[in-house]
């Protein structure tokens, strides 16, 4: 059983990596280079309306979240919490978007520092959702699901799942732009360098984060 300070360490943990994890999809979109595989649709989709890249968020998101709850038969108050947790997330991606210059159509190079500062600070965010272990975002949350009821590892539904948004961005993109407007190498590049920082990231910080998350207060 978690005591009540565990439990806002944790939480405090989590949405800190809520807020690095929307900062670094923000450096990656504004790189140029595409965006990562899960925020590919709603940033092709910002691109072609007015409504913003954080807005389609969180709408996909809710979609995920419905999707999560039909395939558990059933909706609990951690499910419930990722609706205000995707919002926050949702809100911090547009922040950052709003805050952060974009690189698009500039020189390759400081483009691509843009989008390795990106992954990185993605990774780092991730990291430290994955270690507060409270709640996950409803996309996380949703693949994880499909891995329980399928059988199938979480990494290889996750490679499925990201590869099937990144496909509907890009036919998205290519009916609205004849182009690949928001899907370039940086969408594989991420895909591909994430997951490694983040057990990068893990094997650095998870035992000292941990030991913070669970340390009780001394008793007088």
């Amino acid at each position: 059983f978690m005591s009540i300070q565990t439990y806002i360490r944790r939480y405090a943990l989590f949405l800190t990596g809520v807020i690095l994890s929307a900062t670094g999809i923000a450096f990656i979109t504004r790189a140029g280079l595409g965006t990562s595989p899960v925020s590919g649709l709603p940033f092709v989709l910002s691109l072609i309306t007015s409504i913003s890249m954080g807005t389609y968020t969180f709408l996909f998101n809710m979609t995920f979240l419905v999707l999560e709850a039909i395939l558990r038969k059933k909706f609990t108050i951690q499910q419930a919490l990722q609706i205000p947790v995707t919002f926050f997330f949702s809100f911090c991606i547009d922040k950052a978007m709003g805050l952060i210059p974009t690189r698009f159509g500039g020189p390759w190079g400081p483009s691509f520092v843009y989008l390795v500062i990106g992954c990185v600070i993605m990774a780092l965010g991730i990291s430290f959702e994955v270690i507060a272990d409270v709640i996950m975002l409803p996309a996380e949350a949703f693949v994880r699901e499909l891995s329980k009821k399928t059988g199938i590892r979480f990494g290889n539904v996750k490679v499925a799942f990201d590869s099937t948004l990144t496909i509907m961005a890009m036919v998205v993109a290519l009916i609205a732009f004849h182009k690949l407007n928001g899907v370039r190498e940086g969408t594989l590049i991420n895909a591909l360098c994430v997951g490694q920082l983040v057990r990068l990231w893990r094997s650095l910080i998870e035992a000292p984060l941990k030991k913070i998350c669970t340390a009780e207060p001394v008793a007088e």
